[in-house]
């Protein structure tokens, strides 16, 4: 009778626990949050690359992907599925600060033992923008599988100011990319105070009749309308400042090599501007005058080029650092021996177009310098771990050709 008890009292605790019981089909899968770039977020890498696949490949066949979602994501997972089967997976990406709750879901089909999921991410938009000192957040990871909740993780991730523009990254693969062309994002024709401000300055000083671009096909009318940008900028006080901020000495991957950038309406306001600050702001002037600049960078400098006609078959050089700096007379004079030297400016604007003269003069000797070094209009973009990182930042590139391919300037106020 006792056994008949015992055997009763089992059976329905079997069935108890049968019926309370969900089958877990996430058993066998192991994942960990990943955020790119140091596990930092940087404002202006994905404000200025929101429409422009850059970062990854999405290029891979369906059948044989492993990476799944926004190509520039920022945020995701590493997931591995061990038992190696069919699976749903949903990923849920969480920080009210930076963003609107983010998710993507996807069937991996089991081919592979690791994927990756990157959640296309609703950033705030007018909060990354106005980042101007860096702050921690903490970001949710939410993983589902066959729809159950595997787990759920924070992270402690920095967001960096807007300012801080990375030019290279070492993923955590130890792949180098290359991001110099983020100096252009900094260059920002469209804002007001080009086109309200500067360019009728510009007319004023009767330098020339009118903003032609390269609509007369003489490259002095060019350089004419170069020095015009030149001679209102030292007239509002714009001074070289070495003021920067950057994180150059790699010492662990994955990491990103940064530069503090001020935006073109912040080195107006405060007439300062270091190599970079320099050349971007002219660079945001000319391109609002269909001038198209360029972007020339070293380990450790930062100048202007442009194009001297619309087909770019010529290009000249400018060392914006110059722009507030006064020299010796003996050494403006010597620039009347230079073949684009015009009597007519250098009566009309003494000083102030004898050091412009000086200053296209020692951009170019600055080219000079390192003219076998130079990439120019980089197509390449991943490099192997051991690519020197000096090797690349010897470059030069067109502005156009990466508003052209989508880099959105960064907004500024």
């Amino acid at each position: 009778m006792n056994k008949l008890i015992l055997a009763f009292v089992l059976l329905c605790f079997a069935l108890t626990s049968s019926l309370g019981q969900t089958k877990d089909d996430s058993n066998g899968v192991f994942w960990k949050p990943v955020v790119e770039m140091d596990n930092k977020l940087y404002p202006s890498y994905v404000w200025a690359n929101s429409t422009r696949n850059y970062l990854k490949d999405t290029n891979t066949p369906i059948d044989k992907k492993t990476y799944f979602g926004d190509s520039e994501g920022q945020f995701g997972i590493d997931i591995t599925y061990l038992r190696l089967g069919p699976a749903n997976v949903k990923v849920v990406i969480e920080c009210p600060q930076i963003m609107e709750t983010s998710s993507y879901s996807v069937h991996l089909n089991g081919k592979s033992s690791q994927y990756e999921i990157f959640p296309e991410i609703a950033y705030r938009w007018d909060v990354l923008s106005n980042v101007t000192q860096p702050f921690p957040v903490n970001v949710s990871f939410s993983v589902y599988v066959n729809d159950v909740l595997k787990a759920k993780e924070i992270r402690v991730v920095t967001v960096r100011s807007i300012n801080d523009c990375p030019f290279a990254f070492i993923h955590r693969t130890g792949v180098v990319h290359d991001m110099n062309f983020m100096y252009a994002a900094y260059i920002n024709e469209n804002h007001p105070v080009i086109t309200n401000e500067l360019l009728p300055e510009l007319m004023r000083t009767k330098i020339v009749n009118s903003i032609t671009g390269y609509q007369t096909n003489n490259a002095k009318d060019v350089i004419k309308q170069l020095f015009g940008v030149w001679h209102i900028l030292r007239q509002r006080g714009v001074k070289y400042s070495s003021l920067t901020s950057s994180n150059n000495a790699p010492t662990k991957f994955p990491l990103t090599l940064h530069q503090f950038v001020r935006m073109p309406s912040e080195a107006l306001r405060t007439q300062q501007a270091n190599c970079v600050d320099g050349t971007v702001l002219f660079a945001s002037i000319l391109y609002r005058m269909s001038i198209h600049p360029l972007i020339v960078t070293t380990p450790s400098h930062c100048w202007l080029g442009f194009y001297t006609s619309s087909n770019h078959q010529s290009m000249m050089f400018l060392e914006t650092t110059m722009m507030g700096s006064n020299y010796a007379p003996e050494q403006l004079e010597a620039v009347k021996q230079l073949d684009i030297y015009d009597a007519y400016l250098d009566q009309a604007f003494g000083d102030s177009y004898r050091t412009f003269l000086m200053a296209i003069q020692v951009g170019f000797q600055n080219y000079s310098k390192g003219k076998d070094k130079f990439l120019t209009n980089l197509k390449d973009t991943l490099f192997p771990e051991n690519m020197p990182i000096d090797k690349l930042q010897y470059q030069i590139f067109e502005v156009e050709k990466y508003r052209q391919e989508g880099l959105l300037p960064i907004k500024s106020y």
